[in-house]
């Protein structure tokens, strides 16, 4: 069963605070009319489009640092951000560093592919509502969630509305001006609410998604140390950079994900008592006589939140002692000796009082009692 496992959340480094490598937002039209007066007041008009190209940019990337057991199968949540001047598409790539573990047997990421609304503002904010270049809405719709930065800070905001603007045009011999795309936007968390003025021209908005990586996280190499799946993202944006086609736009993540594995390590501890005295289990201090019971209490665990299979005791007769035949018990039910020995001599299987066979469950405890007699 898979398990969602949260937490420490870590900023992977993939931007500066300058967000936007462009000032207008891509697929703005770029309007422009000449007019020529003639004769007695006659006129005629020409007017030519341009319209604005999206630039590419690596994405901002948070993501999780997170703890697995032995053989859990986990979720690691990641969370990108566009800083594009429009929408871009993001083409993901995962792989991982380990360090005293295996290479996961079962690595994805979901999904492969993520495609990033973006625009930047191009008239100040009035309440609850931002402006940004008719044409450059691309892929934002109601409910997207978008980061903007306000006074230094980045916030994020739910997407209430967006009614698309019309690019500046030229009928005849009037122009009309742009009506830019009115966003209507609630503020998430610690947000400020919008404002007249606060979100100035020329800010980035940058739409925010997640995708989550899933991997088997295996057993530590070395028993008792952890182990760590360090991940690494790697991807490419499907717009070009600032330097036109042919400047392709890589990023990766390296680290800021990890997945540290603690070790499958079980517990063992082991009692003795003396019977024919009446004393208390101890794991010291214990003295005897000649022809004293004593019973041995081995108690077997497991670390937090782990459970074990293919338990399984071993343990000698001690030297100057008779092993009292049939006192063996597993769980405090009897255990058939094995000739004239305990069953411990040769190994003995173990399980806590619901575990199968030699399963050791998460909380309970595998306890093996036998007893001696000193000669």
């Amino acid at each position: 069963m898979k398990k969602l496992l949260t937490g420490l959340v870590a900023l992977a480094a993939l931007s500066t605070t300058g967000h936007a490598l462009a000032t207008t937002g891509g697929g703005a039209t770029i309007h422009n009319a000449a007019t020529m007066t003639f004769g007695t007041g006659q006129q005629v008009t020409a007017s030519v489009d341009v319209e604005v190209r999206t630039i590419g940019a690596a994405p901002t990337i948070t993501s999780e640092t997170v703890t697995a057991n032995a053989g859990d199968s986990v979720t690691v949540n990641y969370t990108i951000i566009g800083n594009s001047n429009g929408s871009d598409i993001y083409d993901l790539t995962v792989s991982t560093n380990d360090t005293d573990v295996g290479a996961p047997s079962s690595l994805t990421i979901t999904p492969p592919q993520v495609t990033l609304a973006g625009s930047i503002t191009s008239r100040p904010s009035q309440a609850g509502t931002i402006f940004i270049a008719a044409g450059s809405e691309d892929n934002l719709i109601p409910g997207d969630t978008v980061r903007i930065n306000i006074g230094g800070t980045d916030y994020l905001y739910t997407v209430g509305s967006v009614t698309p603007g019309t690019p500046a045009s030229t009928t005849g011999n009037t122009t009309t001006p742009e009506t830019p795309t009115a966003v209507a936007l609630t503020p998430q968390a610690s947000a400020p609410a919008i404002i007249a003025g606060n979100v100035p021209v020329g800010t980035q908005v940058g739409e925010v998604q997640t995708f989550t990586v899933e991997l088997d996280a295996g057993s530590p190499l070395t028993p008792g140390t952890p182990g760590e799946h360090e991940i690494v993202i790697d991807g490419t944006a499907a717009a070009p950079g600032p330097g036109g086609p042919g400047d392709v736009v890589t990023f990766d993540d390296i680290g800021g994900g990890t997945v540290t594995v603690l070790s499958g390590d079980a517990t063992l501890i082991k009692e003795v008592r003396n019977v024919t005295d009446g004393g208390a289990f101890a794991t010291s201090g214990v003295t005897a006589r000649t022809g004293d019971v004593l019973e041995y209490r081995l108690t077997a665990g497991t670390i937090p939140t782990e459970t074990i299979t293919g338990a399984t005791i071993s343990d000698s007769i001690p030297e100057f002692t008779a092993y009292v035949p049939n006192s063996t018990t597993l769980n405090g039910a009897p255990v058939a000796d094995v000739g004239p020995n305990s069953p411990l001599v040769g190994g003995l299987q173990v399980n806590s009082a619901t575990g199968g066979p030699g399963e050791i469950i998460d909380g309970e405890t595998a306890v093996v009692t036998f007893q001696v007699t000193v000669q």
